[in-house]
């Protein structure tokens, strides 16, 4: 497919409010200020604003005066939904994403945005995203592992990576409404993080906003990671278990790893 022409930078020329000055705040505030965003920056501990990206400006004074003036707030994953700041926004009507959200507008936005492979859980997310790099760097691809796992997303999209193995929590996908991954994996699903979603149903939704794409991929051992798969609006979904595999599945016979969705092949374990 041949590449498109670049679309107008989303953030160019526009004020934006970064809540949090963690790892993926202060990343984000980077790579607004290089994209022409006016960059405001605030957290809970105003001693965390004092190093700030060179171009971005510490927030001072209540969220209410963060906002002024705001078009778009990028928020820390950590903050929870009822947090005053978050309330404000809402109240405003101003729009409020995440960082990976950030990442994915920008890099949607150049003329070949890179792929996205997505992996979420309760747990297993780490060692599944970094095994799964490791297998995308074999197989000769510009590929890095990003998102909860680390580094951030919006900063391996910066350097122009082609493939991210995207890790993400539950927090993330909620304030990632656009992502679309080529494949996204969920590898279970078990009661966490309730205070902050709001009860099982809402986290278990945030978790399903990884099989929105193209791919949809489960474990479908554990029940409620195969509901989810089972009502993903994705074109095609695999299911992995640890047992004999069907028909589009992969799964284990005799130590023996089977693929019956992509093809005949076996791999001995």
């Amino acid at each position: 497919m041949a590449a498109r022409g670049p679309a107008p930078d989303p953030v160019r020329g526009r004020r934006v409010v970064v809540a949090g000055a963690g790892v993926s705040g202060l990343a984000a505030a980077e790579v607004l200020v290089a994209h022409g965003a006016d960059v405001v920056v605030t957290d809970d501990s105003p001693e965390r604003l004092t190093d700030l990206p060179v171009g971005a400006r510490a927030g001072e004074g209540l969220p209410q005066a963060h906002l002024d003036g705001a078009e778009l707030v990028v928020s820390s994953p950590g903050l929870r939904p009822d947090h005053p700041l978050v309330a404000a926004t809402a109240a405003r009507g101003i729009e409020l994403i995440g960082e990976p959200e950030l990442a994915w507008r920008l890099g949607a936005a150049t003329a070949a945005p890179p792929r996205w492979l997505v992996v979420t859980g309760t747990n297993g997310k780490t060692t599944t995203t970094s095994m799964l790099a490791a297998v995308l760097a074999a197989a000769g691809e510009d590929a890095v592992a990003c998102g909860n796992i680390g580094l951030p997303v919006v900063s391996a999209v910066e350097a122009g990576h082609r493939v991210l193995a995207v890790e993400l929590s539950s927090f993330q996908l909620h304030r990632s409404p656009s992502v679309r991954p080529d494949a996204g994996v969920v590898l279970n699903v078990a009661e966490d993080h309730l205070d902050w979603h709001g009860g099982m149903p809402a986290y278990a939704a945030a978790k399903a906003r990884a099989l929105v794409g193209a791919v949809a991929v489960a474990c479908v051992d554990d029940p409620r990671a195969a509901t989810l798969l089972a009502a993903a609006p994705a074109a095609r979904k695999v299911a992995v278990t640890l047992g004999e595999p069907g028909p589009g599945e992969l799964g284990i016979v005799g130590g023996v790893l089977v693929d019956r969705a992509f093809g005949p092949s076996a791999v001995d374990l």
